[in-house]
C-alpha cells in the first residue's frame, strides 16, 4: 500500500510556496457546480474537506481572472475554527487557479486571523502561483471527484504523511479498514503521473513578517 508520496510532496511544495505570503490558513480546491471542492488544506480537519459555496468576492475573482483581497481592521477579531473564517477573519486573499487568459478551474483561499494588509506584491505573487497550480488542479480534480467521503478524508491524511495506524486512529476505525481505504485511494490516483503534480518553482520573496 502506497503512501501517495506524490500528493504529500505536492502539498509540501505548496506549503513552501505559500510561506512567502503571511497566512494562518489556506485551502486549495477545484470548481464544480458553483462550489469549491477542496483538494488540500493547511490543517487536518474534516471541515476543510467539505464542499463550500463560493463567496461573492471569490466569484468576482474567478470572473475577472485575478486575485481579490479583503483587508479590514477589526479590534477584536473572531477566532473562528470553522469554515466561517472567510467571513470572520480580517484578511482574506482569493487567487484563481488556471491557465493564463483561460477560465479558472480552481481557487486558492489564503487568510490571516489577525489584522494584516495584503500588498500589491502579495496579490502579484498569488496571481503567479495560481497560474503555476493549474496543471496540478487539472490532474487531481478527476480522481478527487471519484472519492467517497471516507476516501477523501484518507487522501487528505495521506497528504499530511500519516501512517496507516495514525489514519485508523484519526478516523476511528480498524487498521484493516484504514489500509483498505488507503489502497482504494491509491488505485483511484493511479492515472495521475508525478510530473502532473509538479508545479514550477517560484522564487520566494523575502519575508518581512
Amino acid at each position: 500500500m502506497g503512501q501517495l508520496p506524490d500528493l504529500q510532496d505536492a502539498r509540501r511544495r505548496l506549503g513552501l510556496a505559500l510561506s512567502a505570503v503571511r497566512h494562518d490558513r489556506w485551502v486549495l480546491g477545484y470548481l464544480r457546480g458553483g462550489c469549491l471542492q477542496p483538494i488540500a488544506a493547511s490543517e487536518i480537519s474534516r471541515k476543510f474537506l467539505q464542499s463550500r459555496p463560493l463567496m461573492p468576492l471569490s466569484r468576482r475573482a474567478l470572473y475577472e481572472k485575478r486575485p481579490m483581497v479583503i483587508n479590514t481592521v477589526i479590534e477584536n477579531p473572531v477566532t473562528s475554527v470553522g469554515y466561517d473564517w472567510e467571513l470572520d477573519w480580517p484578511a482574506i486573499l482569493y487567487a484563481p487557479v488556471g491557465e493564463i487568459d483561460q477560465r479558472p478551474i480552481g481557487l486558492m483561499i489564503i487568510g490571516c486571523r489577525r489584522d494584516h494588509w495584503y500588498t500589491e506584491d502579495d496579490v502579484a505573487y498569488a496571481l503567479t502561483l495560481g497560474f503555476s497550480l493549474a496543471t496540478l488542479v487539472a490532474a487531481l480534480r478527476g480522481p478527487m471527484s471519484r472519492l467517497t467521503e471516507s476516501e477523501a478524508e484518507v487522501a487528505h491524511l495521506l497528504s499530511h504523511g500519516l501512517s496507516t495506524d495514525e489514519i485508523a486512529r484519526a478516523i476511528h476505525t480498524s487498521r484493516g479498514h484504514a489500509r483498505a481505504l488507503s489502497e482504494s485511494v491509491a488505485k483511484k490516483f493511479e492515472s495521475v503521473s508525478a510530473d502532473r503534480l509538479m508545479f514550477p518553482a517560484i522564487q520566494l520573496k523575502r519575508m518581512t513578517w
